[in-house]
């Protein structure tokens, strides 16, 4: 019963220090000799296992995540994984009344610290949820494409075996990372949704180990079921919003992946103005499994004459010997073809989301603007005469970057 600790050993003459990915204890610290029991709590009940498995072992100190050991000689290699697999199992082999306390400190923590439920999961494949939130309390209007903060206790399990690498006393905080709100755009008879309702939607996919970054809260939301608790930032924001879209401008949406999910939110609200421009939504992924909204869009696609839903894959096997991306679009004219209109800066607005790679920001300096070495569409659109947001300057090219998860990081979408 319990989880593994990660353990990291480097021995130094006859004393070696453990550290592990969790406080075994607080600040304080104990040590302990054999023939010493003195408490029934786990740094003396790790003690009493390590004198067990090595005789030559004759003190232990444990303070929070850190244990030392020293042995009468020195420290060799079969030594060192022994006591390394002594610590790794503590939790494993805990008693009955060691588990429940542990258990009992972190519902005392997601009590303290979570302010929301997860209401409702709908997993489109193992990997891509489409799932809403429910606060605790009423939260205030935002505007469609804003974002909010989700969280996670670092003390919750992972759904893979990476390794946290927590500091000291971590493992009692919470991961966060910022989504942009998704939305289902209809219900179940086919009607525009409200624009406010109880719950928050989210479109998120579960990001898995990468050699650099080691995500930290996907792999623990996606071990969470319904009716599961967990915190939601209670402030949304962003620029990425509707804001200077005037009812006859012609409106492209251009997302990668769940780059989707605020276009959703903004499609939606547009059509409950009853927009009068044009609508173009385009979204390319690397699977035709990697769209979980597809049937909501055909029923936009057929109330709406003016709605048009494009997807593109990568890597389908008819994707083989040629991919197809969105700046291709925008090069052999697909873009107009389907907006039915030209891409003019005039009357319209390109709303994107997804790979930065796709987006091609470009930086400001006192010479003008300087374009990454990819063809981004931001370079594509600027040459037609479109204006990109920057700063407080509204533009009619607008962006939010997405693309890969940070532990500690707010990327948005």
């Amino acid at each position: 019963m319990g989880q593994l600790i990660q353990v990291e050993a480097t021995p130094m003459g006859r004393v070696a220090v453990f550290s592990t990915d969790r406080s075994i204890t607080g600040q304080d610290g104990v040590s302990v000799i054999p023939g010493e029991r003195e408490g029934e709590d786990p740094p003396h009940d790790l003690a009493a296992r390590l004198f067990g498995a090595d005789q030559q072992i004759d003190h232990v100190h444990v303070i929070s995540n850190t244990v030392a050991v020293r042995r009468m000689q020195s420290w060799d290699e079969e030594a060192v994984e022994r006591a390394a697999g002594v610590i790794a199992n503590l939790f494993i082999h805990y008693g009955e009344t060691e588990t429940a306390v542990e258990a009992d400190r972190f519902e005392h923590l997601r009590s303290e610290n979570y302010n929301a439920t997860l209401s409702h999961i709908r997993a489109h494949n193992p990997d891509l949820w489409v799932m809403k939130v429910t606060p605790d309390e009423p939260i205030d209007p935002f505007q469609p494409g804003q974002y909010t903060t989700l969280a996670l206790g670092y003390w919750e399990p992972r759904a893979d075996d990476a390794h946290d690498a927590l500091k000291p006393d971590q493992d009692q905080k919470m991961a966060r990372r910022s989504y942009s709100v998704s939305s289902s755009m209809i219900d179940e008879s086919g009607e525009l949704l409200p624009p406010h309702t109880p719950d928050v939607e989210f479109y998120i996919v579960k990001v898995k180990p990468g050699q650099q970054e080691i995500p930290a809260l996907t792999p623990r939301l996606f071990m969470k079921s319904e009716g599961d608790r967990l915190y939601m930032g209670r402030k949304f924001t962003g620029h990425y919003t509707l804001e200077g879209v005037e009812p006859t401008d012609n409106v492209v949406f251009l997302s990668t992946g769940t780059g989707e999910a605020p276009q959703n939110a903004m499609i939606a609200e547009l059509l409950r103005r009853g927009h009068e421009g044009r609508i173009l939504n385009v979204v390319c992924v690397r699977h035709k499994a990697d769209l979980a909204y597809t049937e909501q869009h055909a029923v936009l696609v057929d109330r709406y004459p003016a709605y048009r839903y494009l997807t593109i894959t990568t890597r389908e096997p008819e994707n083989e010997r040629e991919k197809v991306y969105i700046q291709d679009l925008i090069t052999t004219g697909r873009i107009e073809e389907e907006l039915g209109a030209p891409l003019d800066p005039q009357r319209t607005h390109v709303f994107l989301c997804g790979n930065p790679a796709m987006i091609g920001l470009p930086k400001w300096n006192e010479e003008g603007l300087v374009f990454p070495d990819t063809l981004g569409v931001c370079q594509q659109l600027h040459e037609r005469g479109f204006t990109i947001d920057h700063r407080k300057e509204r533009g009619n090219v607008h962006y939010e970057e997405y693309w890969t998860e940070k532990p500690d990081s707010s990327t948005t979408a």
